[in-house]
């Protein structure tokens, strides 16, 4: 049977990040501050998200799996501990390009942010996988498909609405129909009005218009049935 996968959109959302911010800095002249800082302001970004999604997943999801499977929430909080070090690694890079008296520094500073943030990139990347394999495997074994959908709520609810904004736009631009059409409509059904109009303009803002429009109808099906 198909079971609820709770990581799916987040995950696809960070990996789009991580992607878009790849292309950015593969093309950022090293030499020019101009070209490079925007993209290397993008990796602080996403490290900064990340770090907010392992702190979610550490307070939310493996303490709630201790109970029947604490070998693995010690391997996952573990990686943890590694993602947070490899993304210290690219701030490190960073502040040294800032702070380079020179271009030749400028480039070798670049270039140690570059390296260290294509390994942040692998590391996730594997980890994601895992998470929605071997770690989901355990959350079905313990909780039903409402169960989890209810964590999921409860980290959304703590998440900064800054970071928020951040996490739906990059949703929008990265899940399929299915995935965004059944997202938007538990939040049109269950949350506040305000919190309804975010994820409506950010959804039209964000998809194909063909895309948008085929939700807004589905939308409008729902309302009237």
């Amino acid at each position: 049977m198909l079971r609820f996968n709770g990581f799916a959109m987040i995950h696809k959302a960070l990996r789009a990040m991580l992607y878009d911010t790849a292309q950015k800095m593969q093309q950022a002249n090293f030499a020019d501050p101009e070209s490079t800082l925007p993209a290397f302001a993008a990796a602080e970004r996403i490290v900064e998200l990340f770090d907010d999604h392992a702190d979610h997943e550490d307070n939310h999801i493996l303490s709630g799996i201790t109970d029947v499977n604490p070998e693995l929430a010690q391997q996952f909080e573990a990686e943890h501990v590694t993602d947070r070090q490899l993304a210290s690694d690219i701030k490190e890079g960073i502040d040294a390009y800032k702070n380079a008296a020179n271009v030749m520094e400028r480039m070798l500073a670049g270039n140690k942010v570059f390296y260290a943030f294509n390994e942040f990139i692998a590391f996730n990347l594997k980890h994601m996988v895992q998470e929605e394999t071997v770690l989901n495997e355990t959350l079905w074994g313990k909780y039903t498909d409402a169960e989890i959908g209810s964590l999921n709520q409860k980290i959304a609810a703590s998440v900064a609405p800054d970071k928020a904004v951040d996490n739906l736009k990059w949703m929008m631009k990265s899940c399929n129909d299915m995935e965004i059409g059944m997202f938007v409509k538990n939040v049109v059904s269950g949350a506040p009005e305000h919190l309804v109009n975010i994820v409506l303009a950010t959804a039209q803002a964000e998809l194909p218009a063909e895309r948008w429009e085929r939700l807004n109808a589905s939308l409008s099906v729902e309302a009237t049935a």
